[in-house]
């Protein structure tokens, strides 16, 4: 049998697209938990929580690598927790007994969850508050103390795409729409992204590792919120406005909306809108000798740009990452937009 790569969450927003940059797709075990309507050979629909299911997969295929991207981001507590660490402690087990070379695990910049004043390194010690990056966080300390001769664990920050209009769309409609924007406090905490491709590339050198490694990734050069979106502003010609907000009001206002899913956002995209957190990156960049330096000013003015040439596809898009987002608040910011 030839050598394999599994991965799970393929159907997701990451896993798609890591998919297409594999030329020959018959090396891949495709698994997620929802249906795969491509009706690919290499393609099993398993819960990963079914431990007898999956490894069937280990018995029937001689699987060399596990790109693990399933988790459980925005269900309640206790699911998204218990999800992430039963079933990334299933693969773990499988890798361990079936001996995999490779085992690449997304975990996430949710582990922190303080205001930070400098780039954090990968080894500053978790602050996550968070169920998700709580789970992210147990996940890499089994890891660490499993048996898995080869791992490489990926600190991840906002995945963007120009297809990923779902929760980032909210601001680009606003934007768009020429609506007043909201800043809690005075938007200059810094927010780190990645782009989907460059996350891609990044997965795909890591099978090449003979060793155990944590890295940070994400954009060499991050700005602050207001500066993004002043800068999607002025190149769009949008006539929008940004207003800051006093932060403890902000934070209530936002605590409501949330409660009443006025936005299409959780408490988890909250620490997001209010903090500084930015990842030194220099470890990935000098590990690969990256060569993307596209800046979050550059990439999210790209994603805005796409989203408004292709509303038309988006709109027809009725679940996932592609989505055009919830609107409901649109009718309350017109209202205020009177006033401004």
């Amino acid at each position: 049998m030839k050598s394999k790569i599994l991965i799970t969450g393929s159907q997701g927003f990451i896993g798609k697209i890591l998919v297409n940059k594999f030329k020959n797709s018959n090396k891949l075990i495709l698994i997620d938990k929802k249906k795969n309507f491509s009706n690919q050979n290499n393609f099993h629909q398993i819960n990963l929580l079914n431990q007898e299911n999956l490894e069937e997969i280990f018995k029937k295929n001689k699987i060399s690598s596990i790109i693990h991207l399933a988790s459980e981001i925005f269900d309640d507590d206790k699911n998204v927790y218990n999800f992430n660490v039963k079933s990334s402690r299933n693969l773990i087990l499988l890798g361990e007994k079936y001996k995999i070379k490779n085992f690449i695990f997304t975990s996430t910049f949710s582990i922190y969850e303080k205001n930070y004043i400098k780039p954090i390194l990968e080894n500053e010690t978790p602050s996550a508050k968070n169920s998700y990056g709580k789970s992210k966080y147990k996940v890499e300390t089994i890891l660490k103390k499993s048996k898995l001769k080869n791992y490489t664990i990926l600190r991840v920050p906002i995945v963007v795409g120009k297809s990923r209009s779902h929760r980032m769309g909210i601001l680009f409609e606003m934007i768009r729409n020429n609506l007043p924007l909201f800043l809690i406090g005075d938007g200059n905490n810094k927010i780190q992204f990645i782009e989907v491709d460059d996350l891609c590339l990044i997965i795909k050198k890591c099978l090449g590792l003979k060793r155990n490694n944590t890295f940070n990734v994400g954009t060499k050069k991050s700005f602050t919120f207001k500066e993004n979106l002043s800068h999607i502003i002025e190149k769009s010609k949008s006539k929008s406005k940004i207003f800051n907000v006093n932060y403890y009001f902000g934070n209530f206002a936002l605590d409501i909306l949330i409660f009443f899913k006025l936005v299409d956002l959780n408490y988890y995209h909250k620490a997001l809108l209010t903090k500084n957190i930015v990842l030194n990156t220099k470890k990935i960049f000098n590990t690969f000798k990256l060569g993307f330096d596209k800046s979050s000013k550059d990439i999210l003015l790209e994603n805005y740009n796409y989203y408004v040439k292709n509303l038309k596809n988006i709109n027809n898009i009725k679940s996932g990452s592609d989505k055009k987002p919830s609107l409901k608040i649109f009718n309350i910011l017109k209202i205020f937009s009177r006033f401004f």
